[in-house]
């Protein structure tokens, strides 16, 4: 009876053995944590989601310091053909708000670089009082205040390192000093978007969101060539990634998740990950290396 318990023992442990090694042969494989190379990555992804080539945050800051002028809600479309170029607009007399919609390009479909860019913006302008106004200029005085906010986004861009499929894109940020050389720019981003990296014969799928909280974003009213170069200011906030690593038959699975630190200046975009400080071009969103 003994010998019989024995010997079912043995089997048992044989079992969970081979269990084992067969699970830790596997080519799939999960881990949650980043490296080095993958933290790189990471601040490319970054670099890409606030610049203003790509369809970033500072192409964002771009529309909106265009329609904090005189003539902003109907020039816009001055710097783009038709071919590349949607913009539409009406305004709400009772809520004092204007419902934009836009739609461009940048570049040419499979080139690179290339953006698809679709937004949906709301925009008031608010006088001195803080009562809303239709036009950036009432009664021969400015709007001192705006409210602007991204109630949606959607589109596409690539650079020599990443292919995006942007899925969401919200903000809400109030503008003051409307009536200023500079404008002052609070408030939130969020965007979520999966990137696609080809680096060393490897792919990587990175689904992630990014939100930001822009502190005291300084940037010039109107349009101007290279508008990247004249924004300064600081934001913060959180970049979760998804990542999955295929490199031939083997796929695996890691996240990445930390608080960030973004400096504008100078034309380029300091990313700080766990301390850690990358340098980007904030026209383009590609790392300067």
């Amino acid at each position: 009876m003994r010998k019989n318990s024995y010997r079912t023992m043995l089997i048992l442990l044989s079992v969970m053995f081979f269990s084992i090694m067969i699970s830790s042969c596997e080519k799939k494989t999960t881990e949650v944590d980043d490296t080095p190379e993958l933290q790189k990555e990471a601040a490319m992804v970054i670099a890409g989601n606030v610049a203003y080539q790509t369809g970033g945050m500072v192409d964002q800051i771009a529309d909106l310091c265009a329609f904090v002028t005189p003539t902003g809600l109907d020039k816009l479309s001055d710097k783009y053909s038709n071919k590349d170029f949607i913009f539409t607009r009406t305004y709400n007399d009772t809520t004092g708000v204007w419902s934009i919609h836009i739609e461009r390009e940048r570049g040419v479909p499979d080139s690179i670089p290339y953006a698809y860019i679709l937004r949906d913006y709301t925009l008031q302008y608010l006088n001195s009082n803080g009562i809303a106004q239709r036009h950036y200029i009432e009664a021969g005085d400015t709007a001192r205040t705006v409210h602007f906010n991204v109630i949606t986004g959607f589109g596409r861009h690539k650079t020599r390192r990443i292919s995006q499929q942007l899925n969401q894109l919200t903000a809400q940020w109030t503008i003051t000093n409307a009536n200023l050389p500079n404008v002052t720019i609070n408030g939130n981003y969020y965007r979520a978007a999966v990137d696609t990296l080809q680096n060393n014969n490897r792919t990587r799928i990175s689904d992630h969101t990014l939100l930001l909280d822009a502190q005291d974003i300084v940037a010039p009213r109107g349009q101007h060539i290279g508008f990247a170069n004249a924004i300064s200011g600081t934001l913060t906030g959180h970049f979760h990634a998804d990542i999955t690593i295929i490199s031939g038959t083997d796929t695996s699975q890691r996240i990445i998740d930390r608080d960030i630190n973004v400096v504008f200046g100078g034309g380029r975009s300091n990313i700080n990950i766990n301390g850690t400080v990358y340098d980007a071009s904030l026209a383009t969103g590609e790392l300067i290396e």
